[in-house]
């Protein structure tokens, strides 16, 4: 009697780790299909995080302009850089990288967050990932404001190149996507993994390209920018906000990461979707 429910034990686990790529893709194409549903999930979340406040999501539009002013003109004065030319520059790059980094630490917790909706409901896992990107680009949306008034008062030029910034963001989303499946599943299984990606954030924003120029770096610019994969993200936004065509070099560098993390991110939802509900 043991011995059969032990066979029967490993047979459900067998079952359970075989792939099931067909359900994986599925789920991203009920997703897709599925725009008005994750469309009002990621508004009503965005209006739920700044109910009862008077200016609601330009809270956070308020604080970045503050923090780029005051560390605008500090690090200007430190680097001994105009600050007409600096602030845009710092301006952009914030922008880019509040974006991503959303995608990075939401990633994180998206299926933590709705452990009562995936315990509750059926639904496609796909529409949690596509509402946390919609939100996001919402609140890029508004911190867009920001930048507005920084580029007229610095003389940015707006020209062709500011179209750039469509493939940009789309980009971004695309590996926003993929970025926050990976990080929903290995913290729904490991949640000691969403603090260590909080903590590398922390450094990563200092030795990425944000707050001073790859031009300040000298030999070391291959370690700290040309190698670094955030830099590549946040230049293919940033150098069309500042009127600036993106280099080649990042545009590949970012089309490999895109095909690499999706095959990965298909590989391990085909194998472990279906455990995602029982490790919440």
């Amino acid at each position: 009697m043991a011995g059969g429910r032990f066979y029967q034990n490993v047979a459900t686990q067998a079952i359970a780790m075989t792939p099931h790529y067909g359900e994986a893709i599925a789920d991203f194409v009920e997703g897709i299909r599925l725009v008005d549903l994750w469309g009002r999930m990621g508004w009503a979340e965005t209006k739920r995080r700044y109910r009862r406040t008077v200016i609601g999501p330009f809270w956070s539009s308020f604080s970045l302009a503050i923090f780029v002013g005051t560390m605008g003109i500090v690090w200007a004065t430190i680097f001994k850089i105009d600050p007409k030319e600096y602030l845009p520059y710092l301006t952009s790059g914030m922008l880019v990288w509040l974006l991503l980094s959303s995608f990075i630490t939401e990633g994180c917790a998206v299926f933590v967050a709705a452990e009562s909706l995936i315990k509750q409901l059926r639904i496609d896992y796909s529409i949690l990932l596509f509402a946390l990107v919609w939100r996001n680009l919402i609140a890029f949306g508004h911190n867009l404001v920001v930048y507005l008034p920084v580029a007229l008062y610095c003389g940015v030029p707006f020209n062709a190149n500011l179209l750039m910034i469509i493939p940009g963001l789309v980009f971004l989303c695309l590996n926003g996507i993929w970025i926050a499946l990976v990080l929903g599943m290995l913290c729904a299984r490991f949640r000691d993994i969403q603090q260590v990606v909080a903590s590398l954030l922390q450094i990563a924003i200092f030795v990425t390209p944000i707050f001073w120029s790859p031009a300040q770096l000298g030999r070391a610019r291959i370690a700290l920018a040309d190698a670094n994969l955030l830099y590549h993200y946040v230049e293919i936004v940033r150098d069309p906000l500042l009127g600036q065509p993106p280099a080649v070099e990042s545009w590949l560098i970012v089309g490999l990461a895109t095909i690499a993390g999706w095959g990965l991110a298909l590989f391990l939802f085909g194998r472990f979707r279906r455990r995602i509900a029982y490790w919440l």
